[in-house]
């Protein structure tokens, strides 16, 4: 009963790299099954839906979804989660727009070590896997903490606040 407004659905999805986020205020399932199955619920396509790109399959769909994440893939799964905690924020306070504007065009910075095991199981990666954001994002403050009226959490190091990557989370 609440107002289609107040909901986002977040997925993984395996057509988008992995790491990257995607936002749309609406719009059709797109291939995935998950986002079909609510459609299909709710009979409409008027909901915001934030993907997280899980990368495709080398093998079966249903392995590569359900299973684990290759080694080199976990070491960068706090950055990717915290990445979308912070798109999840920005929804709940300024909304979808404002969220495709600032994330849709991030790239986590992956490094040679994810490319290096998708390269060696066989797979291709592109140049959209790896870079920086467009902008600084939300200012911490000298304990690294930013506070707002949802909560407060440690941002990104490197990422959105422009720490060095060997500076303490």
């Amino acid at each position: 009963r609440a107002p289609l407004a107040n909901m986002l659905v977040v997925v993984d999805d395996m057509s988008l790299p992995f790491g990257k986020l995607r936002m749309k205020a609406r719009g059709s399932a797109g291939g995935h099954n998950g986002l079909r199955s609510i459609i299909g619920e709710m009979g409409t396509e008027s909901f915001a839906r934030l993907r997280v790109g899980i990368g495709a399959p080398q093998g079966a769909a249903v392995q590569h979804v359900l299973g684990d994440f290759e080694h080199a893939e976990q070491r960068h799964l706090d950055m990717i989660l915290d990445a979308a905690a912070d798109a999840v924020e920005l929804w709940a306070t300024d909304g979808p727009d404002a969220v495709a504007n600032r994330w849709n065009g991030w790239k986590p910075d992956l490094g040679a070590e994810v490319a290096g095991e998708k390269e060696a199981a066989g797979g291709k990666v592109s140049a959209a896997e790896g870079g920086k954001p467009r902008d600084e994002g939300p200012k911490p403050d000298a304990d690294g903490i930013v506070r707002s009226k949802t909560g407060w959490r440690k941002l990104l190091p490197d990422i959105l606040t422009g720490q060095g990557k060997d500076e303490a989370r």
